[in-house]
């Protein structure tokens, strides 16, 4: 999987990862966030690389009809967006770093 790939279910993920089941989350979280390979979760979970395969595909798969249906890292996105550019009008040094604070907890 490419980075940016990697990236885009990483961030669904933190968003959406508390609905997908217990096993899918352990599962999803050795995959992106520990960089594990398939047949390394297949040996930890006792399962086939087949059956870690498929709990990734579907998890993603259910990552992304959330946000299709959500659009909470669309939203997300837009809001850093106008946040950055309404940063750069302010002089206000205290304004700024409020802005910053915001940013950052998106």
């Amino acid at each position: 999987m490419n980075l940016e790939k990697t990236m885009h279910y990483s961030s669904l993920y933190v968003i959406y990862g508390e609905l997908l089941t217990k096993k899918q989350q352990q599962i999803v979280e050795c995959y992106i966030f520990e960089n594990l390979s398939l047949g390394e979760i297949s040996e930890n979970f006792n399962i086939s690389r087949q059956a870690v395969l498929d709990t990734v595909n579907k998890s993603y798969e259910i990552l992304k009809n959330y946000e299709e249906k959500l659009h909470v890292l669309k939203k997300n996105k837009n809001l850093k967006t106008a946040l950055l550019n309404l940063k750069k009008g302010i002089s206000d040094e205290n304004l700024v770093e409020q802005i910053n604070n915001i940013i950052e907890n998106l």
